[in-house]
């Protein structure tokens, strides 16, 4: 009785056409004890399907160890867990407009000193001229009279790039902080 025939694998590879039953067999939890007895003295006799027994063995016996070891939580946690995440899931759905909202507000904010520090800037030469002759008047000696004036304008330069820093530092903070 020659079940064997040639498979495509390769090189000495057969194919019984008992293999099948074989691994049902071995699935059905019937190997060996409750198989039948040709089936079961074939696989002794052949090696395709001795193969096939010992491999759907280990793996019949790996599956039913690995359904004993598997902990299932309740289905309660699983509920409980799923509307924790929805609730999670519709607070930062619903904060996105906010958070959209404080970044073209601090967009705007920042424009608005560009524009104020733009339309600001023509009035420092006429400040720089006035603290010149403020300065004159005080102080007789050329020398002194303008390293004041230049102080002074420096002071100016130096506080508007003070205030620019002082609104654009906590807006560059909370950009980089923020939850997004």
């Amino acid at each position: 009785m020659t079940h064997l025939r040639r498979g495509s694998g390769g090189q000495g590879a057969f194919e019984c056409a008992c293999e099948s039953q074989v691994a049902n067999a071995v699935i059905a939890g019937r190997w060996p004890d409750r198989a039948d007895e040709t089936l079961v003295c074939h696989a002794a006799t052949c090696d395709t399907c001795r193969e096939v027994a010992a491999v759907a063995v280990l793996l019949r016996e790996d599956v039913d160890h690995a359904r004993f070891e598997v902990r299932v939580p309740a289905a309660g946690q699983i509920w409980w867990r799923a509307a924790v995440r929805a609730r999670l899931e519709s607070t930062h759905s619903a904060t996105r407009p906010m958070t959209w909202m404080h970044g073209i507000t601090g967009a705007i904010v920042l424009g608005a000193l560009i524009a104020a520090v733009t339309a600001a800037w023509p009035s420092v030469p006429g400040l720089a001229r006035q603290a010149w002759m403020v300065a004159s008047s005080l102080f007789p000696s050329p020398e002194v009279t303008g390293a004041i004036a230049s102080g002074l304008r420096m002071s100016v330069m130096a506080g508007f790039l003070a205030a620019a820093v002082l609104i654009v530092a906590p807006l560059a903070l909370y950009f980089a902080l923020s939850d997004d």
